[in-house]
């Protein structure tokens, strides 16, 4: 029998801390990916809990996405692949409440985006060099025809391709929920051609700052686009009274 999980639940509220020891088990890899939990009859008399109590416990575990539920012959509880989108949707349900700002949001990116770039001019390839441009190409072709919409995720792949070249698993993450927010702030705002024009020249900056695989240069040239997108988006919003990014929902 795994551990924290063969006697009576006493602490907390009941669900809670099944929902605790279960969690405990498989963020500890006791419990392994793909692996089955005991069966529902045996949790409930290890647990000394009532068949109501440890189902709310697994649907929470199942909503986190730690668990996948499957009904039928051979079914039951089974440990999840907890994917980027689980991750995500974690952040997201957990900052929802918070009055976050776009200062808030810009001082983040000024933290971790010139480290993005200062790591990726020390390991960047060729392939990822040309990936890069290749953006900047289409972004150039898309502010002719006046298309923001595509320009907005333009600028959001941009940025999301450098972070993944350093290749750490922890800061893409926070980086790819960095970048959901400034999507939205960016749907909401609709910042004209201008800062289009203006995004495109510092990424070009950046590009070529890669290219040399000078570090300095590139976490250079990143803040001051962070910064002037930070500043620009700022005032849009202030013209507008727009105070907290859920008020871009």
């Amino acid at each position: 029998m795994l551990r924290n999980l063969d006697s009576p639940v006493r602490k907390r509220k009941v669900p809670q801390e099944i929902v605790y020891r279960i969690r405990e088990q498989i963020l500890s890899g006791a419990l392994a990916r793909g692996s089955k939990l005991p069966s529902e009859q045996e949790l409930t008399e290890n647990l000394n809990v009532s068949r109501q109590t440890l189902r709310e416990a697994l649907r929470v575990l199942e909503m986190q996405g730690l668990l996948e539920i499957r009904a039928g012959i051979g079914g039951g509880a089974f440990v999840a692949e907890v994917n980027e989108e689980t991750a995500h949707m974690g952040l997201i349900n957990f900052l929802h409440s918070k009055d976050l700002t776009l200062a808030h949001l810009t001082e983040v990116r000024e933290i971790i985006e010139p480290h993005f770039a200062y790591r990726a001019a020390q390991c960047i390839t060729e392939e990822q060099i040309a990936e890069l441009e290749e953006l900047q190409n289409r972004a150039k072709k898309e502010i002719a025809k006046k298309k923001s919409s595509a320009l907005r995720e333009i600028e959001i792949s941009f940025h999301a391709k450098i972070a993944c070249i350093g290749g750490n698993p922890i800061l893409i993450l926070i980086s790819d929920f960095v970048e959901y927010l400034l999507r939205k702030a960016k749907q909401a705002l609709q910042p004209d051609e201008v800062f289009s024009a203006a995004v495109i020249e510092a990424h070009d900056h950046i590009v070529a700052a890669l290219k040399a695989h000078d570090s300095e240069a590139a976490a250079k040239a990143m803040a001051f686009d962070v910064k002037a997108v930070g500043n620009a988006l700022q005032k849009i919003a202030d013209d507008n009274q727009r105070l907290t990014l859920r008020e871009f929902n």
